[in-house]
């Protein structure tokens, strides 16, 4: 964006004309000093503006009577000597002005440079804010998600006075609750010493069935010892009687098969002699004869 000049044309006409109705010979160097500030440059051109403006005046004196033109040409003749005088003078204000707006140029491009080095100087410290104020930015985040929390405790915290206020309201409540909560515990409290005594009177009572117990477990497993030893004994004498009983069924297998093949013998001598007797019986009978 371009800066806003700091003097302006009308200002310098103001000035100049003033000075000329003062009788002093106006430069861009008085106008300067005059208004305090401002690029001696800028006030230079428009310096040169106003001059022009004087010229154009000058030639509008050419729509005059012929008369007075005649009139005004004899004055500029006899005028012309001294005019060239004044033309010389300006030309040297135009040198001075030229020396002088150098100079001023050789300020100004020094001051551009000191300003570029504290633009490069502004810009680090630009870039360096930056990042400080993203850390500043972060903080924050921080400091809010901070200041959220605490609220959030400040509400639980706030909830929890209020909860420990209405207990505090109830306390007279509460304090009776607690006289009767420790008569409770005083009864509870002999109720137990009762039952303490009750106790170990039934703890004695349940050693001695322990000792009953214990002998009559000692009797049985002597019972038991005896029994199993008598067990062993009978089941030895059952497996002696087994190896009879299996031995007299073998004889008795024998026996068995042994008549059977004695009274196939017999049956067949009964069918033989059998069969002998009714031959016998045949032979034996008369044959009778048809009459």
């Amino acid at each position: 964006m371009p800066r806003e000049a700091t003097i302006t044309y009308d200002q310098v006409a103001r000035y100049a004309e003033s000075m000329r109705a003062e009788g002093r010979k106006p430069t861009p160097r008085l106008i300067r000093d005059k208004h305090g500030s401002g690029s001696y440059g800028t006030i230079h051109k428009l310096f040169q503006q106003w001059e022009e403006t004087q010229a154009m005046a000058i030639d509008t004196a050419s729509s005059l009577p012929h008369s007075l033109q005649r009139s005004i040409l004899e004055f500029v003749r006899s005028e012309t000597d001294s005019r060239s005088s004044d033309l010389e003078a300006r030309l040297s204000d135009a040198t001075t002005y030229r020396e002088e707006l150098a100079v001023e140029n050789e300020r100004q491009t020094q001051q551009l440079e000191e300003q570029a080095n504290t633009i490069a100087i502004l810009r680090t410290e630009k870039s360096a804010l930056e990042g400080r104020l993203g850390e500043i930015e972060t903080s924050l985040g921080s400091i809010r998600d901070e200041a959220t929390r605490e609220r959030q405790s400040a509400e639980a915290a706030r909830t929890e006075v209020a909860k420990i206020m209405l207990r505090l309201e109830g306390l007279p409540r509460l304090e009776t609750e607690l006289v009767e909560a420790r008569q409770e515990y005083q009864a509870a409290d002999l109720a137990r010493q009762e039952l303490e005594k009750t106790l170990a009177v039934t703890r004695a009572d349940f050693q001695s069935l322990e000792q009953s117990k214990k002998d009559a477990v000692e009797t049985l497993q002597a019972r038991l010892a005896e029994s199993q030893a008598e067990l062993r004994a009978t089941l030895a004498q059952l497996q002696v009687a087994q190896a009879d009983k299996f031995n007299a069924v073998e004889k008795l297998a024998a026996v068995h098969a042994s008549r059977a093949e004695e009274g196939s013998r017999v049956a067949e001598r009964i069918g033989a002699l059998e069969g002998a007797l009714t031959t016998l019986q045949q032979v034996t009978t008369p044959q009778r004869t048809p009459s």
